[in-house]
């Protein structure tokens, strides 16, 4: 212990305090998002066996549900308290009393109204009357714990937010998969009561933690300063979920819920990609940010040479091995799902590009224009889904989904290079080695349906992956020596 005190301190002392801080707490939100991420994807194999394609679809519009019903209770009063909190004069206690109170009596009215109209609004999302309601109360109970871990994170107590987080999600598995194999019939409804269980009793655990923080009280005050800084933010958050949730709405109602979960699995599948390009542009951004405040142009292409290299053999490299990776997570009732995975992989390789040029306008303090393009991206999104769905069936939500990115990357490129008025990052530096991943693609669905053995398909995966890597680092290495 003494030795670790000791290495402690010797480390702060060479890097400083500050940054010593810094990577202490980003250690523990990185620590807490990564663990239930893996927790989630390891659960895969685990419900995919337990639930059919069917069921598994129906969790996925059930969810859906939270997720859009949080945004729109909790009105993004989790992120006032991060503003909040660094006010000069606050009132700490009676600015989360007030929010608290209101967002309660908010919620409870809202409540009432959305029970009178239950049936026709389940009828449209085409799921049963019970988990549209049990959806709603969950998300009532999500709203309290979303301002609690803000408060926790704003102020700086790290380790306490990881460990909510990381109990949360411990909790929510195994009480689901006790559940849902205990059932025989409707196995489905065994997570749903993990999560109301689950929720619940944080829901509790949270509100007798503020009720003993802040005694309550109410100034409306508090409120209109949450109202101001958390509306403007639903059209941006909305529009997110869209991209990322809305698809397997439509699919539920114009389709059935076997097909929701079709597409429900290859997205959680794909969602791999997304892991790997979020994680690395948090690496990014800071070194990024570094160059471009100093002008340096030319190490900035280059870096992203690189980094676009990465990502793009993380693509190749799923691409390749999803039949693999499927057969490993699932039943053979969801191996079908396997026909849109790589197009998954390829709109969040797409993600990376919209991110790649999206951190200009983070940059320059324009996030106003992240929102619109959002939201624009998200309504072209449920208007093709409305459109091709009928006609092609489940398989055009995930080109729709990829025709969304595609947009918003063209968006961010035309918008860093013409709105800033900025010497982006050159397409020539980035976009060559994507034709490599879509001509890897059409190679591996031409082997998918080709080549019958699975000995010889693996074989050929493996040495196409190896020329792959030697012509990009090769390459590299040859464009350095020029």
């Amino acid at each position: 212990m003494n030795i670790i005190i000791v290495a402690k301190a010797y480390i702060k002392k060479i890097i400083g305090k500050e940054n010593f801080d810094f990577i202490d707490h980003a250690k523990n939100y990185m620590s807490a998002e990564f663990f239930a991420k893996a927790l989630s994807f390891i659960s895969i194999p685990i419900f995919t066996r337990l639930l059919t394609p069917e069921e598994y679809g129906i969790l996925a519009v059930f969810t859906s549900i939270i997720s859009i019903s949080t945004i729109l209770l909790g009105l993004n009063f989790h992120g006032s308290v991060n503003r909040y909190y660094h006010e000069k004069n606050k009132k700490f206690d009676e600015f989360i009393s007030s929010n608290v109170l209101f967002l309660f009596t908010f919620n409870i009215f809202l409540f009432f109204l959305l029970h009178l109209f239950k049936d026709s609004i389940a009828r449209f999302i085409d799921i049963e009357v019970g988990l549209f309601i049990v959806a709603i109360i969950i998300s009532i109970f999500n709203i309290p714990l979303n301002i609690y871990l803000s408060y926790l994170q704003t102020s700086k107590k790290s380790q306490k937010y990881s460990y909510v987080a990381i109990i949360k999600s411990i909790a929510l598995l195994i009480v689901s998969i006790i559940w849902v194999y205990s059932f025989s019939n409707g196995r489905y409804w065994g997570k749903v009561y993990a999560y109301l269980l689950v929720n619940g009793i944080l829901f509790i655990i949270i509100v007798y933690y503020f009720v003993k923080f802040c005694k309550p009280q109410f100034k409306f005050k508090y409120v209109k300063y949450s109202l101001a800084y958390g509306i403007p933010l639903i059209p941006h958050a909305l529009s997110g979920f869209i991209l990322a949730y809305f698809d397997r709405i439509a699919i539920n109602q114009l389709t059935s819920a076997t097909y929701t979960g079709l597409y429900s699995f290859a997205y959680n599948i794909g969602m791999i990609m997304n892991v790997v390009v979020m994680a690395m542009n948090k690496s990014w951004v800071p070194i990024f940010y570094d160059h471009l405040k100093n002008n340096n142009y030319v190490k900035i292409n280059n870096l992203a040479n690189n980094y676009s290299n990465y990502i793009y053999l993380a693509a190749i490299s799923l691409i390749l091995f999803a039949r693999e990776i499927v057969i490993i997570m699932a039943d053979k009732s969801y191996y079908k799902a396997l026909e849109i995975v790589p197009i998954i992989i390829l709109s969040y390789v797409f993600v990376f590009l919209y991110t790649l040029y999206g951190n200009y306008a983070f940059y320059k303090k324009r996030t106003g224009l992240i929102s619109v393009a959002t939201l624009i991206a998200g309504l072209i999104n449920i208007g093709l889904n409305y459109w091709l769905i009928p006609i092609y069936g489940y398989i055009a939500a995930a080109f729709t989904t990829f025709l969304s990115y595609l947009l918003l990357f063209t968006f961010h490129y035309i918008n860093a290079k013409f709105a800033f008025k900025e010497e982006v990052i050159k397409l020539k530096e980035v976009l060559p080695n994507f034709l490599v991943v879509l001509f890897i693609t059409l190679i591996y669905a031409l082997l998918l349906n080709f080549v019958k053995n699975h000995y010889i398909l693996l074989s050929l995966k493996i040495l196409i992956f190896i020329i792959v890597i030697k012509y990009i680092f090769l390459r590299k290495k040859q464009d350095n020596l020029i």
